[in-house]
């Protein structure tokens, strides 16, 4: 082939090649436009929708902004920091800041501690909602509930899921409500619940009462004196006998209930007195609870268990409350155990001791076990299981538990049985425990000995034939024969009055050895006859005994009355301080008792009052000089820490009129928690 024709063949492959570029050139150039027009739609596009959502997300917040601003409860957001981001009018006009702009400021700056707290529990407990009680603007009550703002939207509630750390949260929100109506409704249903409990208690002390004078009329004059061979006569005195038992039994059963609403009631109002002491877990309360509810089981195929360490420690506590509980536990176990064991269970934990009890009868289902603390809550179906009680019982315990520093749970399998548990901190005796348990202890005896020594002491009353005087005060003509009949049946010579004007008129007319007084009278109270009594001369050293549906013993204590008993009224005990009163005769010293520790002042005024002594009491300097002042006592006991900050206080005293021979006793702490008296 020619050079020609080689080169004529290249031109053409060019050419071709150049056709070729040319074309996919056109074919890129179309694309290329194509694309354009597309990016160019797809910009149309885009921008449409960033306006729609922006509309959206403007309408949104406008939404937003609206219900904050109409919400009723408060709303308040924070950063981690506890600066405030947002905040709505209702929260303005919550804590009186109307018109206050809060953005970027520090929530201390305008709330209380409290909401800071919340706060922080938020920021280290993220996962878990935080809620409070606090004080609003014109003194509103208000509820705090408070959560973290976290960065994930769900909240880890796995106990074995990763817990989020610090960096998931992006702050806080609180939301406040006002609870004022509701606390006010809570404590009308509180105290109508009270009051009606209260006004029970009066003819349940005269059904008792005549209830039980007919039990001892039977048995002793009625029943040995029946015809034996007349049968008929035999079972209508059976039947009388078992209907008569039945009264009691449901009136003690009544009262049993009563008093477990009025516990409720008092522990929520915060009126309950509290005896904390040193106590000996085994011997102080479970050994004597397990003795007495022996009886629990007799009549049942249930075997009692007890599983008791012999090393449980020392704690700090109320022995009647903790006695309460365990009786409450031990109880309620029997009741719904129809055969099998119920186990009293005690052990040394960490810190602490852990008491549990132990059924293996009906169970509880899961869903029911978060009521089973709730106040009048019945678990189960109430139509077919028929209730047993108030439902009062395991929320006074867990109150109980919770005061002494503890908690209470349970569980439970439904038909297998319940454990319930409940667990106790053990600590070191304060100052305060340990003048409480030197003040039972036999130290006390030095003191009696020492004021003895000084002719401190009350008289015993002079031997004498005639009949003791009771005078029953009581505008319930019932209870008035009801303690005339108890009264005269031992022997006393009885008078009555309806009210405390009666009372007065006749204590001063013919005065009696002893009075039995009512605290709600029409005219005047008890508490007034008692104070007037006790400031008159003539009739001060006379011993009173306030019989009343009203718990109100300090008040009782510090206008110098010499007991207290509530109704409905235990008539073995009554008569027994009758006869103990009577028997120390009129004449009782008058004590003032100085001390700045509350716990310890109430124990010593109550042993030096179960000793014979008339006692008043006095927590300060101040009220140590108005008081000996006004009643004018034959022994003032001080502490010495409260001397030495008082001493001019203590001469000026030895100056008063009526006071100059008062005799004084200091005590003071020792290092081995003993008092020395000097």
């Amino acid at each position: 082939m020619s050079e020609v024709e080689t080169l004529q063949r290249r031109l053409e492959r060019e050419r071709q090649a150049r056709k070729q570029a040319e074309k996919l050139a056109e074919e890129k150039t179309l694309e290329l436009f194509q694309a354009n027009q597309s990016l160019r739609l797809l910009n149309e596009h885009l921008e449409e929708a960033v306006q729609e959502a922006t509309r959206e997300l403007q309408d949104a917040l406008r939404s937003l902004s609206t219900i904050m601003a109409n919400l009723v409860d408060g709303l308040l957001v924070t950063d981690t920091a506890g600066n405030i981001t947002h905040f709505n009018p209702a929260l303005l006009a919550m804590f009186g800041l109307s018109g206050t702009d809060l953005t970027g400021r520090a929530c201390q700056a305008f709330f209380s501690d409290q909401i800071a707290t919340l706060i922080a529990q938020t920021q280290q407990h993220s996962t878990e909602v935080c809620m409070a009680e606090l004080a609003l603007a014109q003194g509103r009550i208000g509820k705090a509930v408070a959560t973290a703002i976290l960065k994930s939207a769900e909240r880890t509630k796995n106990a074995s899921a990763p817990a989020h750390t610090e960096n998931d949260s992006l702050g806080a929100v609180v939301l406040i409500r006002d609870i004022t109506e509701e606390k006010a409704i809570d404590q009308m249903k509180t105290d109508f619940i009270s009051m009606v409990s209260h006004e029970l208690r009066t003819p349940l002390t005269s059904v008792l009462g005549f209830a039980k004078i007919i039990q001892k009329r039977l048995d002793e004059d009625i029943l040995p004196n029946l015809d034996s061979g007349d049968r008929r006569t035999e079972r209508a005195a059976r039947q009388v006998r078992n209907n008569t038992n039945i009264i009691v039994s449901e009136g003690e059963r009544l009262t049993s209930l009563i008093n477990d609403v009025l516990d409720i009631a008092k522990m929520e109002a915060g009126k309950i007195e509290w005896n904390m002491q040193p106590l000996a877990l085994l011997q102080d309360v479970l050994e004597p609870v397990l003795a007495a509810t022996l009886g629990l089981f007799e009549d049942k195929d249930v075997r009692l268990v007890r599983e008791v360490a012999a090393d449980l420690p020392e704690i700090i506590g109320d022995r009647d409350r903790l006695v309460q509980v365990i009786i409450n536990l031990l109880s309620n176990a029997v009741k719904f155990t129809d055969r099998g064991s119920v186990t009293c269970r005690a052990r040394r934990i960490n810190g602490g001791v852990e008491i549990s009890v132990i059924d293996t009868g009906l169970g509880i289902a899961e869903a029911d076990k978060p009521q089973v603390f709730e106040k009048f809550k019945q678990v189960g179906d109430t139509l077919t299981d028929k209730p047993k009680g108030t439902g009062l019982g395991l929320p006074i315990c867990k109150q109980i538990v919770e005061y002494h520093g503890g908690q209470i749970w349970v569980e439970s399998v439904l038909g297998q049985g319940s454990t319930f548990t409940f667990t106790l901190p053990t600590r070191a005796a304060s100052p305060s425990d340990t003048a409480e348990a030197w003040v039972k202890s036999i130290n006390i005896d030095i003191l009696v000995k020492q004021l003895e020594a000084h002719g401190v002491t009350p008289t015993p009353a002079p031997a004498a034939q005639r009949r003791k005087t009771v005078l029953v005060v009581d505008d319930e003509p019932r209870i008035r024969e009801l303690l005339r009949q108890e009264l005269e049946d031992k022997g006393y010579l009885v008078r009555e009055a309806k009210d405390g004007l009666e009372a007065i008129h006749l204590t001063k007319q013919d005065r009696p050895d002893l009075i039995t007084l009512d605290v709600m009278m029409p005219q005047i109270n008890g508490f007034d006859v008692v104070a007037v009594l006790k400031n008159d001369p003539q009739t001060t050293d006379i011993p009173i005994i306030i019989l009343s549906i009203i718990e109100d013993k300090a008040r009782g204590y510090r206008l110098g009355v010499d007991r207290y008993l509530t109704k409905p009224v235990n008539v073995e005990a009554l008569l027994q301080e009758v006869e103990s009163l009577l028997a120390q005769g009129t004449s009782k010293k008058k004590v003032l008792v100085v001390d700045h520790d509350a716990s310890a002042l109430k124990t010593l005024v109550e042993v030096l009052q179960a000793q014979g002594y008339q006692v008043t009491e006095a927590a300060s300097g101040t009220e140590l000089l108005e008081k000996a002042i006004y009643i004018k006592p034959d022994v003032i006991i001080v502490n010495y820490l409260l001397s030495e900050q008082h001493q001019d206080l203590v001469k000026t005293l030895r100056f008063e009129k009526g006071l100059e021979n008062v005799l004084f006793f200091f005590f003071q702490w020792s290092s081995d928690a003993e008092k020395n008296a000097t």
